[in-house]
């Protein structure tokens, strides 16, 4: 009987294969290195940074600081894994105050790409310099450096062109760079922070006096109108719990919440208790599908939160999370009363202002322009239809159910029905295919705007508007560059009819992802999509029966798919036996 040689099952990890485990935990996309050395220059004390991209960050990342710098026995031990200057002891864990303290990043960074170092403390007579390629030190010397710290990232996952293939495109992993900054900045109003990409300035945010005037740097001083301040306020006892920020007014609401920002002891968080505090104290003052812009600052005792429990540390744990949810939901529900905003503890709300020439008001006077005649017919792509066809002979509007839902008794010469109809998602889905149909016979009626508008959209949007601006204008969206920052409005399509275009830029933004990289023409579906829920009847708006009689007639007369853009039913159908059922006739 021959040997059989055992092989061991369970082996150690080259510190180089971990190093790249690790980075793959910590380095997702060039915003990843940008986040992680901007935090090691904060917790060195500096007042002022500069980041330098090019090519999106895959070239080059350079972060400079002045900050205290590190002595050369510091600098060669910086790139040693989990070697910090800010943990010493297991109880430092729960006062935790620091941005980093894991002692990962610069490994994990040096691992999958080309990293030079130079650093010198303040007072010191000379600097050292580091060089690390894919994680192997390649030098080691005296420099010449004032005092702080520049780190220099080149080619970064040059040694791992799998995870380089996940990048996105340049504008998208721009965005991401400048979010970045704009998190770590937020915060830090003290410090003055600039970003460059391929030597044109980005963002540039001198020192401020505290978060609401650096908030109005990053965003602009026009969405800053949309907010209001809100604070804890005295008297509340949750172990240093109390807060600080600015939240939206209505009007101000987006279609996502990739607006909504929460700052725990300065570091920018994920938590999905926060997030469901901040929706449950807007109750229904939100439609549904959006979503309030806001930016809370939070302050708490160490000893009384975990930021250890994700690698990158965006997501962080509470002790006592019911608390915490309570505490927040309630301060802003206050703050909004306060506006009159909320008529009481019943959660009942109305919009105060009901002048006629805002906006608000303006789509409450709306009247439905129905779609029917041959120049605005609806014809769907033949895959979208339903086999749920069915074309009425009498449409009797019977009424509105909270000014939302359609009531009407749809007959054929066989049988009468009672018909539930959502009003927005059924003009939504005629609005959308007669845009489609338009555009794929490239026929897109254009409305020229009088005055056009000019929107000012904050930096990330404005590189993410730039980017549709050709696929904006082959659908009837004429919109050209008008600044840094800025976009002129010129021309809508003629079935939007009078439109907010600063809503409508945002609201096509927020639904034209940047973390995705769809076709040209999935793009233009999506905006196509978004400009028509944007236009159509509104949830909670009066119809008199001349307008829902026409809204009925566009929707039966023609074949359209039985859900809105975004997968919502338009209707639901009570057949004669269906209502014999539920009043138990037979």
């Amino acid at each position: 009987m021959p040997l059989r040689v055992v092989m061991p099952k369970i082996h150690i990890l080259s510190e180089n294969l971990s190093n790249k485990i690790a980075a793959g935990e910590i380095v997702e996309r060039p915003a990843s290195v940008v986040k992680e050395v901007i935090e090691n220059a904060i917790d060195a004390g500096a007042t002022h940074i500069v980041v330098e991209a090019e090519d999106s960050g895959r070239r080059l990342i350079r972060v400079s600081d002045n900050g205290e710098g590190m002595e050369p026995d510091d600098a060669r031990q910086a790139f040693l894994r989990h070697a910090t200057s800010k943990l010493a002891t297991e109880s430092d864990l729960s006062a935790i105050r620091t941005m980093g303290f894991r002692g990962e990043a610069l490994p994990s960074i040096a691992a999958v790409a080309r990293v030079r170092m130079v650093t010198a403390p303040k007072g010191g007579a000379i600097g050292t310099e580091v060089r690390i390629h894919g994680g192997t030190v390649v030098g080691t010397q005296e420099a010449a450096a004032p005092a702080g710290t520049v780190v220099e990232v080149e080619e970064l996952f040059y040694n791992t062109p799998a995870r380089k293939k996940f990048l996105k495109s340049n504008a998208t992993e721009l965005a991401h760079i400048v979010h970045s900054v704009q998190l770590q900045a937020l915060p830090h109003f003290w410090i003055h922070f600039r970003l460059t990409h391929n030597g044109t300035v980005l963002i540039d945010l001198p020192i401020v006096r505290d978060e609401m005037e650096r908030t109005a740097q990053v965003i602009g001083p026009a969405d800053g109108m949309d907010l209001l301040e809100v604070s804890s306020g005295a008297g509340m006892d949750l172990n240093g719990f109390r807060f600080k920020g600015l939240i939206s007014k209505p009007g101000g609401f987006r279609a996502t919440r990739e607006h909504q920002e929460f700052f725990l002891n300065r570091r920018a968080i994920k938590n999905a208790s926060l997030s469901h505090a901040v929706g449950e104290a807007y109750g229904t003052l939100l439609a549904k599908g959006r979503h309030p812009v806001v930016y809370l600052f939070i302050e708490i005792d160490p000893a009384w939160v975990d930021v250890n429990v994700h690698p990158a540390k965006r997501e962080v744990r509470f002790r006592d999370t019911p608390a915490v949810y309570q505490a927040v939901k309630n301060r802003l529900r206050d703050r909004l009363r306060r506006e009159g905003l909320l008529m009481d503890e019943a959660a009942t709300y109305v919009l105060r202002d009901s002048n006629p020439g805002t906006t608000v008001a303006r789509e409450a006077m709306a009247v439905y322009r129905p779609l029917t005649g041959a120049d605005v017919s609806v014809r769907p792509d033949p895959a979208s239809r339903s086999a749920e066809t069915w074309l009425p002979v009498h449409i009797q509007p019977l009424g509105q159910v909270d000014q939302t839902y359609i009531v009407a008794a749809i007959g054929s010469d066989s049988e009468s029905e009672l018909h539930l109809i959502d009003q927005h998602a059924a003009h939504e889905r005629l609005l959308y295919e007669r845009l489609l149909s338009q555009h794929r016979a490239a026929q897109m009626a254009v409305q020229p705007l009088l005055i056009p508008e000019v929107v000012e959209l904050p930096i990330a949007e404005a590189m993410r508007a730039r980017e549709i601006l050709p696929l904006l204008e082959r659908i009837g969206l004429e919109v050209e560059e008008f600044g840094e920052r800025s976009f002129r409005i010129r021309a809508v399509p003629a079935l939007l009819g009078a439109v907010d275009g600063r809503t409508l830029m945002r609201d096509i933004l927020d639904d034209v992802s940047a973390g995705a990289v769809p076709t040209a023409e999935e793009t233009i579906q999506t905006v196509i999509a978004s400009m028509a829920c944007h236009a159509a009847i509104k949830a909670h708006q009066p119809l008199g029966p001349e307008q829902m009689t026409r809204l009925l007639e566009d929707l039966y007369r023609q074949e359209v798919p039985p859900t809105c853009p975004h997968g919502r039913p338009i209707r639901v159908r009570f057949r004669l036996a269906d209502l014999e059922k539920l009043f138990q006739r037979r």
